[in-house]
């Protein structure tokens, strides 16, 4: 018996995240959301737009989240804390700004 998994896709969008502080220069992510199996994944690039600052150790990012007791709680990934403090604090950032942006309540 094969078992149907729903999978979606949306248009890629984006978001402007200013780290370390509100006041910076914001920085232009653009990102992809597809929900497959009750995760939802959010692919991300940063845009080629702009010049990107020293910190930064990623040009390409993704997040997954686990929908429970109507929020989503995002799936540890041991990789990125491999990164400088201010990337991994960025991308936290850049995460809270789209799930923001989509309405979608974090736990």
């Amino acid at each position: 018996m094969s078992r149907c998994i729903k999978q979606s896709f949306t248009m890629t969008k984006k978001v402007l995240v200013s780290y370390p502080d509100s006041s910076d220069s914001p920085l232009k992510v653009k990102y992809k959301v597809s929900n497959s199996g009750g995760i939802k994944t959010i692919n991300c690039v940063m845009s080629t737009d702009q010049t990107l600052p020293n910190w930064l150790q990623l040009r390409k990012f993704d997040f997954r989240s686990l929908k429970a007791e109507g929020a989503y709680n995002l799936l540890f990934e041991e990789k990125k804390f491999e990164k400088n403090l201010d990337t991994v604090l960025f991308l936290d950032r850049v995460y809270e700004e789209i799930m923001t942006a989509g309405n979608h309540p974090i736990g």
